[in-house]
């Protein structure tokens, strides 16, 4: 596992590199005072991961994560439901009560965040300390909103329902043990997630165009006033 760590930050350094951004290593350079950790802390919150901040730099790389994401849902929730323990269901149905709870008070941030708790709590419970890893680097960066406003994609119309059908799925078959169900709505609902993507993307692609268009012609009517 220090091997894979270790191989994560040269990666970022390299990637850091070639997006000509800077890369400080937090897990490995320690402040010798409590004054010195403060700053460090401040410092962090401040400046983005480098693999973070290349990422941002390329807009379309949200589709190659939900590709990766993908090819690790159907499989960790398959995992899940065959290793998860008593109290992985446990957190699971934690998880996904607190997503009821904020579906039913209207509130999508707290929704969004429930929502990577609970893909995180099934990747724990498939017990592959790789994918642990890998997946809780990547579910950090969805926080953030690396990739896309996740809190955005929430309030369009239909998303929300839609992604708590699909987590309740996802979860009574995990609890039931069941690999394949598990399997199956899982990679169901990250396929939903890219379509729905794609849709959020293209209104907003058409409202832009409108209002250009409603811009020009205000320019345009403007400019006829003036000349009369």
């Amino acid at each position: 596992m220090e091997k894979f760590v270790d191989g994560w930050h040269e990666m970022s350094q390299a990637l850091a590199v070639r997006c000509g951004v800077g890369y400080h290593d937090g897990m490995t350079r320690k402040p010798e005072t409590e004054q010195q950790a403060a700053q460090s802390q401040a410092a962090g919150a401040q400046e983005a991961d480098p693999l973070a901040r290349l990422l941002q730099c390329h807009p379309e790389t949200v589709y190659d994560y939900l590709e990766f994401r993908r090819m690790m849902a159907g499989p960790a929730a398959a995992l899940a439901a065959e290793r998860a323990s008593p109290e992985d269901i446990e957190r699971l149905r934690a998880c996904l009560r607190a997503m009821e709870e904020s579906h039913d008070l209207e509130d999508p941030s707290q929704e969004a965040a429930a929502d990577a708790e609970f893909h995180l709590a099934i990747y724990e419970a498939a017990h592959n300390e790789v994918m642990i890893r890998i997946m809780r680097q990547f579910l950090r960066m969805v926080r953030q909103g690396v990739f896309y406003d996740r809190i955005n994609l929430y309030q369009r119309r239909g998303v929300r329902d839609s992604f708590l059908r699909q987590h309740q799925a996802i979860f009574h078959a995990i609890a039931a043990g069941n690999p394949e169900a598990a399997r199956s709505t899982a990679d169901a609902h990250l396929a939903w997630t890219m379509e729905a993507l794609r849709e959020a993307q293209r209104a907003d692609a058409r409202l832009e165009v409108a209002l250009r268009r409603q811009q020009s012609s205000k320019l345009v009517t403007n400019k006829g006033k003036r000349e009369d």
